[in-house]
């Protein structure tokens, strides 16, 4: 058939589309994995307060578990949106169902990867960082789709996407 795109293509495609995610999936794995992830964070902590210079013990103290509950916001944030990219294929406006997917992706990533850290001695389970990091990912999908929502009638109507008439102004 004339416009079958090869399979090769495809595979490339795909691949293309799912690297970044599953960089970061070995990432978080890795990071998982660090048994003395707290001296760890409370060193990169101290480093970027020394940069500001306010490297106090009590400025470590104090700010050592927002600056940890942070490093989860970001770290599935970039989860969520490279998650999304795998499932969305390139699509140029805003795929809802692949941000549900991607949500559903990351929630469930989040429980295994905090299952992975019961195993890990010195490391804690806490389903508080579950909800935070599915939290992040709710916050990318929205931030995705602020940015590739269409912003007019007409290019709702000519994208066809799915999804794509929330947030636009009524004709």
């Amino acid at each position: 058939m004339p416009n079958e795109i090869p399979i090769t293509r495809r595979l490339f495609t795909a691949l293309q589309a799912w690297l970044p995610a599953v960089a970061m999936c070995v990432v978080i794995f890795l990071l998982s994995q660090d048994s003395h992830s707290g001296r760890h964070s409370e060193e990169v902590l101290g480093w970027i307060l020394t940069l500001l210079g306010d490297n106090t013990r009590h400025y470590r103290v104090l700010l050592d578990d927002p600056f940890r509950k942070c490093a989860h916001v970001l770290v599935y944030f970039l989860l969520g949106t490279t998650v999304y990219r795998g499932f969305a294929l390139a699509r140029r406006t805003f795929d809802f169902p692949a941000a549900v997917r991607s949500v559903i992706f990351c929630a469930a990533y989040a429980a295994t990867d905090e299952f992975h850290q019961s195993l890990i001695p010195g490391r804690g389970v806490e389903f508080s960082d579950v909800l935070l990091d599915t939290a992040a990912a709710v916050l990318a999908m929205f931030i995705l789709w602020l940015w590739l929502r269409p912003r007019h009638p007409r290019q709702a109507a000519l994208s066809g996407a799915v999804g794509s008439h929330i947030g636009s102004p009524p004709e």
